[in-house]
C-alpha cells in the first residue's frame, strides 16, 4: 500500500510540475515535456521492485518497443479520421486504434528473440517508417487555444498514475519481455493526445504525432544510459544521470533545430533581396 501511494505521488508530482514550470518558463518546460518521464518513472520502480537486473533484462525489448508507440501514434491518427463531427466519437475511435496498433505491434516483436542490436534496428526501421507516414501532415495552423482547467489536469494526471500503477503492478506477471515493451507505452503524450483530439479535432495533434517522431530517439538515449549507468550507480544515482544526459541531449536538439531555422530564414530573405 505505501508503494502505491509513493508511485501516485510520484506521478502526480511530474505532471503537475511540468506544467507549473511550463506556464512559466515556456522553453524549460518544453525541455523537461521532452524528457522520458513516463517511461523513466516505469523504469525506476522496475528496478526498484523486481531489481536492477529485470529492468536492465528487458531494454532491448524496450527499445524495439518504442516502435509500438510510433505504431500507437500512427494508428491514433488513421482512426482520428473518422466521425470527426462527434467529439467523443472521435477521441474514442482515435485511442482505440492507437492501443490496438501498440498492442499488435507489441506482440509481434514479443515473438523475436531480441538483443540490443536488434533491438536498435527495429527502431530505426519503425522510425524511419513513422517518419515518412507523417511527412505530408502540414503545420499547424494558428487556432484559437482553449484554457485548461483543473479538471483537465487532474486527468492528466490520474491517467498517468492508472498507467503506472497497473503496468509496474503487473510487471513481476509479464515477465522482463513485456514488461519492457509495456515500458514504452506513451503514458504522458497520450492523455495529451486525448485532449488535443477532444478539444480541437484534427486540428493539432497530428502535428505532435509528427514531431514526435523526432524527438523519440530521446528515449533511446535513456534506456542506453541506464543500461550503462545502473550497474555501476546504482538505480538512484543511475535515473539523476540518466536525466542528466538525456536534458543536455534535448538542449542540444533545441539548440541545432533553432540555427536550422534561423539559417532557413536568412536564405529566404536572401532569395527574396
Amino acid at each position: 500500500m505505501k508503494l502505491i501511494a509513493i508511485k501516485t505521488l510520484v506521478s502526480i508530482f511530474v505532471v503537475i510540475g511540468i506544467v507549473f514550470i511550463s506556464e512559466r518558463r515556456p522553453k524549460i518546460g518544453g525541455l523537461l515535456a521532452g524528457l522520458p518521464l513516463g517511461v523513466g518513472i516505469l523504469m525506476f520502480f522496475y528496478a526498484f521492485e523486481q531489481g536492477a537486473a529485470f529492468a536492465i533484462t528487458g531494454i532491448p525489448y524496450a527499445i524495439a518497443g518504442l516502435t509500438s508507440t510510433l505504431a500507437f501514434g500512427i494508428g491514433f491518427y488513421l482512426g482520428g479520421k473518422l466521425f470527426l463531427q462527434n467529439n467523443t466519437l472521435h477521441t474514442a475511435t482515435s485511442i482505440f486504434f492507437g492501443i490496438l496498433a501498440f498492442f499488435i505491434s507489441g506482440f509481434l516483436i514479443s515473438l523475436a528473440k531480441i538483443n540490443l542490436t536488434i533491438g536498435i534496428s527495429i527502431f530505426l526501421v519503425g522510425m524511419i517508417l513513422s517518419l515518412l507516414f507523417f511527412t505530408a501532415v502540414p503545420e499547424s495552423k494558428k487556432i484559437k487555444f482553449q484554457k485548461y482547467t483543473f479538471s483537465v489536469l487532474v486527468f492528466r494526471a490520474l491517467f498517468v498514475t492508472a498507467v503506472v500503477l497497473i503496468i509496474t503492478g503487473a510487471a513481476k506477471i509479464i515477465g522482463s519481455k513485456w514488461a519492457g515493451i509495456m515500458a514504452s507505452f506513451p503514458t504522458m503524450l497520450c492523455p495529451v493526445l486525448i485532449i488535443l483530439a477532444y478539444n480541437y479535432k484534427d486540428k493539432l495533434y497530428p502535428n505532435v504525432l509528427k514531431h514526435f517522431s523526432y524527438s523519440i530517439t530521446t528515449l533511446v538515449v535513456y534506456y542506453l544510459s541506464i543500461l550503462m549507468l545502473y550497474p555501476q550507480f546504482g538505480i538512484y544515482s543511475g535515473t539523476f544521470f540518466a536525466y542528466l544526459i538525456c536534458f543536455m541531449y534535448l538542449y542540444a536538439l533545441s539548440t541545432i533545430g533553432k540555427i536550422k531555422e534561423v539559417k532557413t530564414k536568412n536564405r529566404q530573405q536572401n532569395i527574396a533581396h
